[in-house]
């Protein structure tokens, strides 16, 4: 899976700057998926959000756009991915399972 002009990841980095966030509502972080790629599932990635977690923590969410024709389809291929993640010990930080929301994009108009 192809991510574009990816940089390495930078652990401390990515902690002291969530450390900044002050707000009391904060509870959630939300990666949104808009269907150009998959669920992102490198143990780098996880690695991250479980220093984000210690520093801050937070129910992780991620945020599927997509059209309605596609929405079950897009949370059943979310869901089984997640199943996989989870199943490599890398959503062990989390205090519960992730959600699997929906942005309903308004499919195009057809023409002939």
């Amino acid at each position: 899976m192809g991510y574009p002009d990816r940089l390495g990841y930078d652990h401390l980095r990515v902690a002291k700057v969530f450390s900044t966030i002050t707000s009391p509502v904060f509870t959630e972080f939300v990666i949104v998926l808009n269907g150009r790629y998959g669920l992102p599932h490198e143990a780098e990635l996880f690695e991250t959000l479980d220093r984000m977690n210690t520093v801050r923590p937070f129910k992780l969410v991620f945020l599927l756009e997509v059209s309605d024709t596609l929405r079950d389809s897009a949370r059943q291929m979310v869901t089984e991915m997640l199943d996989i993640v989870a199943a490599r010990g890398l959503l062990d930080f989390l205090d519960s399972p992730p959600t699997v929301r929906i942005a309903r994009l308004f499919d195009p108009p057809y023409f002939d």
